[in-house]
């Protein structure tokens, strides 16, 4: 959690500033933005010669860092899932990027990193778990276009919206609903009324896997027998008011 403005005068990344977020209606629930990733600084820290900077590349070493991982894997597993599911050839460039992340650990004798990446149960290289956060209009420059994030949330709220603005699409965000787009391309943003929420944003980042020396994805495509039936999928916009799923 940021304040509006830092020492220098700047002011803060909307994620974590605290103009953002509201109190939290359940006890012991604080509000907030947690990032969780085996391979954290692999994401921002590119370096022209290896992809990133070796010294502080085990961004979760440790007993704590692990347990965190290993809380997280039935989420992981299910966003996994889903992306399985959506893109078969983005979830498996996914994972071989996940396995030469491995092996430089291993080459290099990061064995916490090596270990902690054992346990990393989801195809994405990171996750984030925002409480009580109302998130404007935005897009995530840093994610593939091709890649799908994917957004699960829980908690007991009401009137949420999920507004996909340059798709001209307002959803329905009730609790345990899963939305997935290419944030880096679609406009998104989510309003919420009372009540508490938390989200899991499962994502991925261009600098890893061209680090890892992935293949680019194509973008999803319909084969020919999914658009021979994409008319039963359809909907309007008086329809979702009217049934609410």
């Amino acid at each position: 959690m940021t304040t509006s403005k830092t020492s220098t005068g700047k002011t803060t990344k909307w994620r974590t500033n605290t103009s953002y977020f509201h109190p939290s209606k359940e006890p012991g629930l604080i509000p907030g933005c947690i990032n969780l990733s085996p391979c954290w600084f692999q994401q921002g820290h590119e370096n022209p010669l290896d992809g990133f900077i070796p010294e502080v590349s085990a961004a979760l070493k440790g007993d704590s860092g692990l347990s965190s991982i290993i809380d997280m894997q039935r989420p992981a597993l299910l966003s996994s899932a889903a992306l399985q599911v959506m893109h078969p050839q983005l979830y498996r460039a996914s994972m071989s990027t996940h396995v030469a992340l491995g092996q430089w650990a291993a080459v290099h004798g990061e064995d916490q990193m090596y270990r902690c990446l054992q346990h990393w149960a989801s195809a994405y290289s990171g996750a984030s778990i925002v409480c009580n956060r109302q998130s404007p209009g935005h897009r995530d420059p840093k994610c593939p276009p091709e890649g799908f994030d994917i957004l699960t949330c829980i908690g007991s709220y009401k009137h949420a919206v999920m507004n996909l603005t340059n798709l001209g699409i307002d959803l329905l965000y009730n609790p345990g609903v899963m939305v997935s787009y290419s944030g880096r391309l679609v406009r998104h943003g989510v309003r919420v009324g009372d009540g508490d929420r938390i989200v899991w944003a499962w994502f991925m980042r261009d600098s890893v896997h061209n680090y890892a020396g992935t293949p680019r994805t194509e973008f999803a495509k319909y084969s020919l027998a999914d658009f021979a039936t994409y008319h039963l999928a359809r909907y309007n916009q008086a329809d979702f008011v009217r049934y609410r799923s």
